[in-house]
């Protein structure tokens, strides 16, 4: 079954603003709620009795902002209420919140089940991340699930998709795949998990065991990710084989200059002459390539953590 078999089905704003939306052939079903204690009540009670559990989102998304805070709880309306009434400094200007829930309260709901929860938040985090939202909280646990919920996961993930992007809020997709894209500060924390030492961060360069890194997640191509080397300091580098390149995708790919160096040079004695060097990073299966012109060469062995 795609994800248009699923089908879409969602209401104009009423006189309060509220938009409801849901999947035809599916189970979730989502609220845009303002920021208003009176739509909070209609929406809750139009579920069912209370405690509902699900997921919600609190949106800064006016003005040109795009935050947007995300948690999971099993009590909407007691998470809401708290919201609209004390909010967290960091979504202090949120104006309205998308609700995700089954349609059921707690006694029937598959959304009770706090591992579920747990996981779905994470993939919204991770998911918002990708659509360039600030996003204000982190997901920091991922329990273990059995074969049950995680094909509960797996389905839910697929119907928050269509939603969310039906709505307008998501372009850009995760692919469960082993070479989505890792939050940088998330891919920080990944490498001192694994005895790294971090001395200095940021969105292109960092200082990593003492050494210089490059930070690229590549572009899609059909040869793989594609990193560009340009200018004096990624291309400098390059050139004299010096630091590392990080891609901050899948486990992490932590890659020596020397053997980037090395290996195009070996396809092409002229490569490093040039004012900018593309090569390219293809996560398969069972190992990771790295790719220049016609030559490939394998690099699974620099994945920060086990690949695949």
């Amino acid at each position: 079954m795609t994800e248009d078999d699923l089908g879409f089905f969602n209401v104009p704003a009423n006189g309060l603003g509220i938009v409801r939306a849901r999947t035809l052939l599916g189970n979730l079903r989502l609220w845009d709620v303002p920021r208003n204690r009176q739509a909070l009540d209609i929406v809750i009670h139009e579920i069912g009795s209370s405690p509902l559990p699900g997921l919600y989102l609190l949106l800064d998304d006016e003005r040109g902002n795009k935050k947007v805070y995300i948690g999971q709880t099993e009590d909407l309306e007691k998470r809401l209420s708290t919201h609209i009434n004390d909010p967290e400094r960091k979504i202090r200007n949120w104006q309205h919140a998308i609700l995700i829930n089954d349609g059921r309260n707690a006694s029937q709901s598959d959304l009770n089940d706090e591992n579920i929860r747990l996981m779905l938040e994470d993939y919204l985090v991770r998911l918002f991340q990708i659509n360039s939202y600030k996003v204000v909280t982190r997901a920091t646990r991922q329990p273990s699930l059995s074969a049950q919920q995680a094909t509960l996961v797996k389905a839910f993930k697929r119907e928050i998709n269509i939603l969310l992007s039906r709505m307008g809020k998501i372009s850009h997709f995760l692919r469960g795949r082993r070479d989505d894209l890792v939050y940088l500060d998330d891919a920080k924390r990944i490498l001192e998990r694994y005895g790294h030492r971090v001395q200095k961060w940021g969105e292109k360069y960092a200082t990593v065991d003492g050494h210089f890194v490059v930070i690229r997640p590549g572009s899609q191509k059909p040869k793989g990710w594609q990193v560009t080397f340009r200018g004096s300091k990624s291309l400098s580098a390059l050139k004299q084989g010096q630091g590392y390149l990080l891609m901050p995708r899948g486990n992490l790919v932590l890659l020596p200059l020397r053997m980037i160096n090395e290996f195009v040079l070996s396809v092409d004695t002229q490569a490093l002459s040039r004012d900018t060097v593309d090569v390219f990073v293809r996560f398969d299966d069972d190992k990771i390539m790295l790719v220049y012109k016609h030559g490939e060469i394998e690099i699974t062995d620099y994945s920060v953590g086990p690949y695949p």
